[in-house]
């Protein structure tokens, strides 16, 4: 016997001893009942799951007493014959029956006779009544004796399957993956504290067990994070191995002849995501059976085999897992795409001109699209691959496409591991940090702020021969403008599509945990959940999908460029011209509304150093006030920066740590004034009229 039968096998055994086990309960609990539609419903389809399972796998005998159980069940639950004493018993030996013939199975043998409860049931199913047997008892103690005589053997072959396996509750395992989860957590926020410790006492030898202790509860901790994610992994197989039968009756429904080549089968994924790619892969495999392999005349003219290949394979890459389906057929043509998307009404003539090859092959994944000239058991709907596209999505995958005209084409899908504990990359924007799925990650590119273009009404970015669309996460979610010319796109990908992600600054790679936001925020659109950082801080985790429908909906705005002149001539000339720099969006909100309810300030928020250098050469400002502890350019680097930089006003510095209030460092740095917080209105009006009236002097 081959794997893939014996696993086949081995799922049925599984799935066929909890239905017996639950049709035994279900069936005592009828007796009590007997008019409970939804428990004969639920009795009848266990009955029926047995019996096409084991009709499937050719176990004749399991079958045919099945067969007959299920009539007589389906006319209870008809209505076309009721439950009694009599009729309950025939069936609660044919559970005992079935029971019996599972165990056969699963030893190899056949020792079971149906003879006699085939005939029971067959005349309960007649409407007969049963003959009482006096020999019963006689045949019970038969049994018995026969049950005694095999019990050690038995006995042995359970005991020997205990051993090597033990079946879990899936939520358990669910409760341990969140446990190690926060786990996870806390070893980020020790291996923070530990770094911290070791910068300020450096040397110090309880900082170096803490360091040395730190470092093999991290080792731990991912050792036991991948037992436990291993636990919850299965074998591709379980999906790939209903697929061979599948294209031998397409091939047989469509007169073709194709060979399905499968490897990888022995891949392991997290069960989730087994569960949500199976419709996708049944799709995209009727997809390259029916239109990507030509039928056996059309290859012949082509000089190809009459007999086509599909290869389907699955391997790690990563912490991902790729899946191909590639075929040895026609292949597609971009512009028989576009020609049929337009008929279709799928996209304008207009649309279709500026559409990339990639782009032409993503038609495919639209609603209502298909290239089928007419409606057919296999295809024509337009609705298979809208389906893979969605469930895709779902999961944060990629799906490439390539394809050659006469050569074939291969469906190439990138899928995380598990959903519980990614790779994010760590970006900033306005002050902001945000985590992007690695898995939806292509590329990252850094750029100025002239390399971007404007194309009926939307920005975009050339990158090497293709036209990449942007998207402004700090416009999405409605954050403070940024002010420098340099920035960075993060090139995402979900399904077919691509776009870049404007960010200010890429942070790094890190493992994360994703935490539901829960009912109050979880329907939030872009955000796919949260996580907690090594210091304890809770950053957002992006939805691809989110931010892409959020972009699409978004006005078509012709920018123009950042100008001087503008930003200096809208600002009253009475007034004073303050810029605002702090990487906390809340102190900024707070500082600002005190500033501006005076009446005669303006405010400009910046929200890191770097963005406040590129702005002062936009903007004419009065004074500047600058926090101090800021990740990447701190108060002290900005300062001495605007002054090199030619800025000569005064400059005001705020910090929550009066360790820093130092004058001679303030002086040396360019740095006129500090104030400690938390600090009222009355004293910064105080130091901002003291510092005016110094620098009019």
């Amino acid at each position: 016997m081959n794997n893939e039968m014996s696993d086949l096998i081995q799922d049925f055994l599984i799935e066929t001893e909890e239905l017996i086990e639950q049709l035994d309960q279900d069936l005592v609990e009828l007796e009590q009942r007997k008019d409970d539609l939804d428990l004969l419903n639920k009795i009848f389809r266990a009955a029926h799951t047995i019996k096409g399972s084991s009709s499937f796998l050719g176990f004749d005998k399991l079958t045919e007493v099945t067969h007959v159980a299920e009539e007589i069940l389906n006319k209870l639950r008809k209505g076309d014959m009721v439950v009694t004493t009599e009729v309950m018993d025939v069936l609660l030996e044919f559970v005992d029956c079935v029971k019996r013939i599972v165990e056969d199975i699963k030893n190899g043998t056949d020792s079971t006779d149906t003879t006699e409860i085939v005939k029971k049931l067959k005349l309960v199913n007649e409407g007969k009544a049963l003959k009482k047997e006096p020999q019963k008892d006689v045949q019970k103690a038969e049994k018995s004796k026969t049950a005694k005589k095999n019990e050690p053997s038995q006995i042995s072959k359970i005991t020997k399957a205990i051993e090597q396996t033990i079946r879990v509750d899936v939520n358990r395992l669910d409760t341990l993956m969140n446990l190690v989860g926060e786990l996870v957590l806390s070893r980020n926020r020790i291996a923070q504290i530990s770094a911290e410790f070791e910068k300020k006492f450096d040397g110090d030898f309880l900082v170096e067990q803490l360091i040395e202790t730190t470092s093999h509860l991290g080792l731990i901790t991912t050792e036991l994070q991948l037992a436990v994610m291993k636990t919850r992994m299965v074998p591709i197989g379980k999906v790939f191995n209903k697929f061979p039968r599948m294209v031998r009756d397409l091939c047989r429904e469509l007169n073709k002849e194709i060979d399905l080549i499968i490897s990888g089968e022995d891949t392991e994924l997290d069960k989730s995501v087994v569960e949500e790619i199976g419709d996708p892969l049944i799709h995209m495999l009727r997809n390259a059976v029916d239109h990507g392999i030509e039928p056996p005349e059309e290859r012949l003219k082509k000089g190809k085999p009459e007999k086509g290949t599909v290869y389907l394979t699955a391997y790690h890459e990563g912490n991902h897992i790729v899946i191909e389906i590639r075929d040895d057929g026609r292949g597609m043509d971009p512009e028989k795409l576009k020609k049929k998307a337009i008929e279709k009404g799928v996209i304008t003539p207009e649309e279709a001109k500026t559409l990339s090859k990639e782009e032409a092959f993503g038609l495919i994944f639209k609603p209502g699209f298909s290239t089928s000239e007419k409606v057919t058991g296999v295809s024509g709907r337009g609705v298979g691959m809208d389906v893979v596209k969605t469930n895709i999505e779902k999961l944060n995958g990629i799906i490439q496409i390539e394809s050659e005209i006469d050569k074939g084409t291969t469906f190439r899908m990138k899928l995380p591991l598990t959903l519980a504990i990614i790779q994010a990359l760590l970006v900033e924007v306005s002050g902001e940090v945000f985590a992007v799925p690695i898995v939806s990650v292509i590329e990252t590119v850094k750029i100025d702020e002239n390399e971007i273009h404007n194309f009926e009404g939307r920005e975009v970015l050339k990158l090497r021969e293709s036209v990449l669309s942007l998207v402004r996460i700090n416009e999405v979610f409605e954050l403070e403008p940024t002010f420098s010319n340099e920035m960075y796109v993060v090139v995402v990908a979900l399904a077919e599509k691509r776009v870049g992600f404007v960010v200010d600054r890429l942070i790094g790679q890190e493992e994360i945990v994703i935490k539901s936001l829960g009912e109050y925020l979880g329907g939030t659109v872009g955000i796919a959940g949260a996580t907690i950082m090594g210091d304890g801080t809770v950053r957002l985790i992006l939805d691809v999908a989110g931010i892409m429908d959020i972009a699409s909906k978004m006005p078509r705005i012709p920018r123009k460029k950042k100008s001087k002149s503008v930003t200096t001539e809208s600002v009253n000339e009475k007034r004073l011209r303050l810029m605002l720099v702090d990487d906390s969006a809340t102190d900024r909100k707070i500082m600002k509304r005190l500033l501006s309810g005076t009446g005669w300030i303006d405010v400009i928020e910046i929200t890191n150093g770097k963005d406040a250098i590129a702005a002062i050469k936009n903007f004419d400002v009065d004074m500047i006030i600058t926090d101090i502890f800021m990740p990447g350019m701190d108060g002290f680097e900005l300062s001495r920066s605007l002054r090199e930089a030619g800025y000569n006003g005064p400059i005001l510095a705020i910090s929550s740590r009066g360790e820093v209030n130092d004058s001679k460092k303030f002086s040396a740095y360019g740095i006129d004034a500090f104030l400690t917080k938390p600090v009222g209105l009355d004293d910064i009006l105080n130091k901002i009229n003291e510092l005016n009236s110094i620098y009019k002097k």
